[in-house]
């Protein structure tokens, strides 16, 4: 069973500029701002060489990750990747991420990885994966860790 949608993330172009917009003109408060670059980052977005700074936020009751890419380049094309510019995803928390992943592809998710464990950061022990609905648009569905 879905029992909330957890955060709204953005891939962008330029995260000052972006920080100036959220923080300053949208109100939201910074609270975790690193660089990700190791297979576990490679592994669930399915981006090779996936390397990226990513900004969390929070304001008016909702989660935001921004997210800047260093690599890979970004691409142009119909197919989104998590690291292009616009592509975002919904996160849904769940009470079992197993039986949502078993549940949802009977609907036509396709899942990029099995679920994975967060290593560092606000998220630490949640277990965690991303998926593409039917048209192929990037969601994520995350599991409360025991320490979480």
């Amino acid at each position: 069973m879905i029992t909330a949608i957890h955060h709204t993330a953005y891939t962008v172009r330029d995260m000052e500029r972006s920080l100036r917009f959220y923080e300053g003109g949208l109100g939201f408060t910074r609270y975790s701002d690193k660089t990700v670059s190791n297979r576990l980052q490679e592994i669930v977005t399915g981006v090779k060489g996936a390397t990226a700074r990513v900004v969390h936020l929070r304001g008016y009751g909702q989660g935001l990750e921004l997210f800047q890419y260093s690599e890979p380049a970004a691409r142009r094309d119909r197919a989104v990747r998590p690291c292009d510019v616009g592509s975002s995803h919904l996160c849904f928390m769940v009470q079992n991420i197993d039986e949502e992943m078993d549940r949802l592809r009977r609907y036509g998710a396709e899942f990029l990885s099995e679920p994975m464990v967060v290593e560092g950061g606000p998220n630490a022990g949640n277990r965690y994966c991303y998926f593409l609905d039917p048209d192929g648009i990037p969601m994520e569905l995350s599991q409360k860790g025991d320490a979480a």
